[in-house]
């Protein structure tokens, strides 16, 4: 198998059914799916991938849902009415094996790489003849058609595929009888790892640099690691008590927070080089303080600035992290509601999700306003010890 993090593909296939005998067991248990597949009933594939609503066997119905698929499209494009009518007719007159399948992707890579009808269209126009061909097929010779849906976290196009002419015959079989839809595994992987390299080459319908598409992939990245410890923080942090830094409440806890901070720092490239900046000032104002005054034989250790501003800066910064929690918390708790509906379940969590995604980007933001503060406040306090020394010299009235 390929390791591809962010793309997944799943195929399934249903076989032709026709001139095999109404009592044979398959026919019986396939029937169903061939109809549905096939548009042999009202309520078909075609349909799903088109509005992302179907009702059928074990087929989940997304009701209420308002982001669902942005519509059915081939070769040319989106779909018109006529041009569905026409897709139908061919799924109901076909003897070949149908496949269908879902080209799924991660949350965050998704949401970043393939989150419109544009980007969906480019991609499965390229990338579906290079499968075809390495799975053995004539891309010349296969109709498909797709849909981008956004029923679920996870943004994915529904596909289906079959050959205009069916092809695919067993070998050394007398009658004739079409193959079964197996494709390679090979071809499955190849397709996989192309998906995903296609898409880190385009975005709004502009080509980018590669480079800078994977750094905006990385820091996607680092701020799902941080919105992961939120989450751990939320279930951990007691939910009633002073929810303050240095109150002894929080004391089992200041691990946690502070794994928080370094997941915010982290997460933000500038930031992470304002807060070194910021130490390395520290640190060096701290030495230059140290080896002044052993020359004269003083302990200065009361004097010294790194340990008592990290100490001031985290307690600022834990917070602003403990305030977030409270925010996020009322918020989540306000879409909650007493429901037994799965699907109802699955919008609340997702919009949970969204707060929670909304709130982490806010508090990055406040954090990194913090650190600028802090930064200023140490400054200033650098030049009034160094203006107090000129006074004291008496360089200045």
């Amino acid at each position: 198998m390929a390791d591809v993090p962010n793309v997944n593909l799943f195929l399934g296939y249903v076989d032709c059914l026709k001139g095999m005998s109404l009592n044979d067991e398959y026919v019986k248990q396939y029937r169903d799916q061939r109809k549905f597949y096939s548009c042999g009933k009202d309520n078909d594939y075609v349909k799903y991938v088109h509005t992302g609503s179907k009702e059928a066997g074990d087929i989940v119905a997304y009701a209420g849902n308002s982001e669902k698929s942005h519509g059915v499209f081939n070769e040319n494009g989106l779909m018109n009415s006529e041009a569905i009518k026409e897709l139908r007719k061919h799924l109901r007159d076909t003897e070949s094996v149908i496949w269908h399948g879902v080209i799924s992707f991660t949350e965050e890579f998704g949401n970043l790489y393939c989150n419109n009808y544009e980007k969906a269209y480019k991609l499965m126009k390229t990338e579906l003849p290079k499968f075809f061909y390495n799975a053995g097929l004539n891309p010349k010779n296969i109709e498909w058609f797709a849909g981008l849906h956004e029923n679920t976290d996870n943004k994915h196009i529904h596909i289906s595929f079959f050959e205009k002419a069916p092809l695919r015959y067993r070998r050394g079989c007398k009658n004739r009888v079409y193959s079964n839809g197996l494709l390679p595994q090979t071809a499955i992987d190849r397709a996989k790892v192309s998906i995903e390299t296609k898409l880190l080459d385009l975005s709004s319908g502009i080509y980018l640099d590669r480079k800078t598409m994977t750094e905006r992939l990385k820091r996607e990245m680092e701020l799902g690691v941080f919105m992961n410890k939120i989450s751990s923080l939320l279930l951990i942090i007691p939910k009633e008590g002073r929810l303050s830094y240095d109150s002894a409440e929080m004391a089992p806890y200041k691990p946690q927070i502070d794994m928080v901070i370094h997941s915010i720092i982290k997460a933000d490239g500038e930031m992470k080089k304002k807060f070194n900046t910021f130490e390395s000032l520290l640190t060096k104002r701290d030495n230059e303080m140290i080896r002044a005054y052993e020359k004269i034989h003083v302990d200065c250790s009361d004097k010294l600035m790194y340990d008592k501003t990290m100490k001031d800066l985290y307690r600022r910064l834990g917070n602003i992290v403990l305030k977030s929690v409270r925010v996020i918390r009322y918020e989540q708790k306000h879409e909650e509601f007493e429901t037994k509906r799965r699907l109802t379940l699955k919008r609340i969590e997702k919009k949970k999700r969204q707060i929670l995604l909304r709130r982490c980007q806010q508090l990055t933001e406040m954090v990194n306003d913090e650190i600028m503060n802090c930064f200023k406040e140490f400054m200033r306090k650098l030049e009034e010890v160094h203006y107090k020394r000129l006074k004291e010299e008496g360089y200045l009235d």
